[in-house]
């Protein structure tokens, strides 16, 4: 179905870019007559490390073979950024850069700066509007003496880049920064450690697998609440689509004369909507990514696809259910081609918090989960002894029961310092959110849970956590499948993927 694609949403284009933070890229696909509303927004998974170790200095431009640094500044030796050479040659010389042991503000700053950097490490002069910036691969920092810092670099590694074509001028104002550092945790970031978000060993080998515990809230999700409106993207949409997070405007696509496949290339997507039209959505498998807190860690984004309201077909009965054949069938079709898993997102809409405010959700959707499951979100709960990280082991696998932040969402609740509970609101012994209408088809690498009581890691009575299931085949999709669809079989009848939807058959009878 990718290589059909009839249109990309990239969200990797913010992945392994040199001397920058991974950034990662959520999509939304919004579904209404006519076509489909698409929106991207970027994130960042926790640990989020602080903003990179940056220094001000001012740059000297008259030192060139000067192996000195008058206090507060820096220079590369040779030295020919003279305000006019553009742009200087490593090759003739400059192999290292002189940094004063002081500051620009006259902070002694020599042992910080040497402890921080690293041989590999991605070092960046520039100057205070990013005009002029200067990039290498450090091999490593020594003291100069008491007054100065030599920082040796591979000349292969050098860049400039300089929007007037002019090197940098005397005394300019340059930061120095060392992009693969930073001084610790984010302390502007909520829930910014690693148990909130990963049920693996943080041993810098193992990663987040399909199946588990995955994410979609993150801090573009609330914006609404962290911003002081106390809504969400349901009450108030024009918040969430015009804040900083955003990096695709909200865009409308026509569903055209033709069969569409949607590919979201490197991220998840959030789903909802009326579908008018044939579609097919498909996510790859997985995208790697360098952990922002330490750049030599890498940890994988699974391909999910987040339900997070109803997503039904512009014909179909008030009920969820479809059109039978018999009756004329419909004429819409939806295919889910997630790479991780099919996930019915903790949201409002869709019965949060022992449906306080909705409940239920309808799907009409074939659907395909490559390498996890059709799932409910039910490790973000409302239980009150149960929705904490706390880790449980079984049949010899140790995870993480919960992510600590239900008691937070649907509405934002900002996170107190106090644990374990740190100020949220729960719902007692049950977070019921109705019943999942399914009508469609079902394919998973793995049966996912939708409804979790006792026993098990939530030992509550039923009906506990999640969703009961009301699941119809829908005959359509032997006459007509959704767009690009993988089939079951090869035309020996080797079977590729084994059923496991309600309502398999060989005929509409």
């Amino acid at each position: 179905a990718r290589q059909s694609a009839t249109r990309v949403f990239d969200a990797d284009d913010k992945l392994f870019r040199p001397g920058k933070k991974d950034t990662l890229i959520m999509t939304e696909i919004n579904f209404v007559n006519g076509g489909y509303w698409a929106t991207q927004w970027w994130y960042n998974i926790p640990p989020v490390g602080s903003p990179p170790a940056e220094y001000d200095f001012v740059y000297d431009a008259s030192s060139h073979l000067n192996p000195q640094a008058d206090a507060g500044t820096l220079h590369l030796f040779a030295n020919f950024y003279d305000g006019t050479t553009y742009p200087p040659n490593p090759d003739n010389g400059q192999n290292f850069l002189l940094v004063s042991a002081f500051d620009a503000s006259g902070n002694n700053v020599q042992e910080e700066i040497i402890d921080l950097i690293e041989g590999g490490d991605i070092i960046r002069i520039q100057n205070g509007y990013g005009s002029k910036v200067q990039s290498f691969i450090a091999n490593g920092a020594t003291p100069f003496g008491d007054e100065r810092i030599m920082v040796q670099f591979n000349t292969e590694t050098f860049s400039y880049v300089s929007l007037s074509g002019t090197g940098f001028s005397h005394n300019e104002t340059v930061k120095f920064i060392n992009t693969s550092a930073s001084t610790g945790l984010a302390e502007d970031v909520e829930w910014n450690s690693y148990n909130f978000y990963h049920d693996h060993l943080d041993n810098g080998i193992d990663f987040c697998e399909a199946g588990r515990i995955q994410h979609f809230d993150f801090e573009y999700w609330n914006y609404g609440g962290i911003s002081g409106n106390g809504c969400d993207i349901f009450t108030c949409p024009d918040v969430i689509y015009n804040s900083d997070y955003v990096y695709m405007n909200r865009t409308f696509f026509s569903k055209g004369n033709s069969p569409q496949v949607i590919y979201v290339k490197g991220g998840q997507v959030l789903l909802r909507g009326t579908v008018d039209g044939l579609y097919t959505i498909v996510t790859d498998d997985y995208t790697e990514y360098r952990r922002h807190d330490n750049n030599d860690i890498i940890d994988r984004v699974w391909g999910n696809i987040w339900l997070i309201d109803d997503i039904v077909y512009a014909d179909s009965y008030a009920s969820g259910a479809v059109i039978h054949p018999m009756d004329g069938g419909t004429n819409h079709v939806l295919g889910l081609i997630a790479g991780g898993s099919v996930i019915i997102a903790n949201t409002r809409p869709n019965g949060a918090r022992d449906q306080q405010y909705d409940s239920d959700i309808k799907i009409n959707a074939s659907i395909l989960a490559m390498h996890g499951g059709f799932i409910s979100h039910y490790w973000q709960n409302t239980l009150a002894d149960y929705h904490n990280p706390t880790y449980y082991t079984a049949n010899g696998m140790t995870t993480v029961i919960a992510d600590g932040r239900g008691g937070h969402r649907n509405y934002y609740r900002v996170k107190s310092s106090s644990p374990p509970n740190f100020g949220g609101l729960f719902t007692g012994d049950s977070d019921y959110r109705g019943t999942v209408h399914l009508y469609g088809s079902i394919v998973q690498f793995k049966r996912g849970y939708m409804k979790r009581n006792y026993p098990g890691p939530y030992p509550v009575n039923a009906p506990g956590l999640g969703y009961d299931k009301d699941y119809h085949y829908d005959w359509n999709l032997q006459l007509k499948p959704p767009p690009y669809f993988p089939d079951l079989e090869t035309s020996d009848n080797t079977v590729i993927l084994k059923m496991a939807s309600y309502g398999e058959a060989n005929s509409i009878e």
